[in-house]
């Protein structure tokens, strides 16, 4: 854990950090530009500028979720702001915090595959005894877990609970408060015994080469898979970041700019949320075409007829 904030230190990140974003859905071209501000404290908001005019703001502190549309709430929010603060904790002691914030166990760390490589799996205490019980050939069972990045997920274990599940002793433990972010949840148990829902897990994904966040697991089921690296000056960050909801299609993140920044608390406050909305920064509204001044009549017969259609003449003359 100190050697991941170490990083997170050396990647420049424990600031707070402006990004510049373009938002496509699945296959779709480019829909929105959008602003993101992370705060290493867990604050974090994001505006979205659609193409067609349409402005979205999200507003995330710790694990609460608020959004508006062009300046009225969004009562049920898409899952748009991820923590992303969670790349930015200098110190093991914070970023231990800012885990267990999320739901994430510290304590429990396990490998498993990711991509073209292998993972730190934080936070699932059965990868965590399972890396421990590894094959005689160096390798892991290959029971462990499917590997995210390879699209198969939600397969069931030998002990029938499908994967990344694990059953909730009641309906409110581990659960978080507030309008956050709320994804389907794992299938509740078809027992007739009535046996509790079964609850994704939430962990964080971090390669074992550069100790670079690869990945993101909420509670609800919604997670986020982060890009290869690229530098901004001395800014290190992913080049593109994906949010997975169940049942949605993919929502992707291209990062265009990143830069530090001055961001007091205020600027991640309500009333930023729904103010009134207008023009991105640096760009000026378009004037308001106004109708042609009339030429200035002379002489007593233009003075006779120089009224305007739908317009009094002046009683003094």
């Amino acid at each position: 854990m100190r050697a991941i904030a170490q990083v997170n230190r050396a990647s420049g990140r424990t600031s707070a950090i402006a990004m510049d974003l373009t938002m496509r859905v699945g296959d779709r071209e480019p829909i929105a530009s959008g602003e993101l501000i992370t705060h290493p404290s867990g604050l974090a908001r994001l505006e979205l500028r659609g193409y067609g005019g349409r402005i979205d703001r999200y507003l995330l502190s710790g694990d609460e979720l608020l959004a508006a549309k062009d300046g009225e709430v969004l009562e049920r929010p898409q899952p748009m702001l991820q923590p992303l603060f969670l790349l930015q904790p200098d110190t093991e002691a914070t970023l231990r915090a800012a885990l267990r914030a999320f739901g994430v166990e510290s304590d429990w760390i396990g490998i498993a595959p990711c991509g073209e490589q292998d993972c730190f799996v934080i936070g699932d205490p059965r990868l965590a005894v399972r890396s421990a019980d590894a094959t005689d050939d160096g390798s892991t069972e290959a029971t462990v877990l499917d590997d995210p990045l390879a699209g198969t997920t939600g397969e069931a274990d030998p002990g029938g609970q499908p994967m990344g599940t694990v059953p909730d002793e009641s309906t409110e433990s581990g659960a978080l408060s507030g309008p956050l972010l709320r994804g389907v949840r794992g299938e509740a148990s078809t027992d007739d015994d009535g046996a509790p829902e079964q609850r994704l897990i939430p962990r964080l994904w971090v390669d074992m080469q550069r100790l670079q966040v690869r990945r993101i697991d909420r509670a609800g089921g919604v997670f986020t898979v982060f890009g290869p690296m690229i530098h901004f000056d001395k800014l290190e960050v992913p080049a593109w970041f994906e949010i997975h909801e169940p049942g949605a299609q993919t929502i992707r993140f291209e990062v265009d700019r990143a830069v530090a920044v001055n961001a007091p608390p205020q600027a991640f406050s309500r009333k930023w949320l729904f103010a009134p909305v207008g023009p991105p920064a640096g760009r000026v509204p378009p004037a308001v075409p106004t109708p042609p001044t009339p030429p200035a009549a002379s002489g007593k017969a233009a003075g006779a007829a120089g009224t305007q259609p739908g317009f009094p003449a002046d009683p003094s003359r």
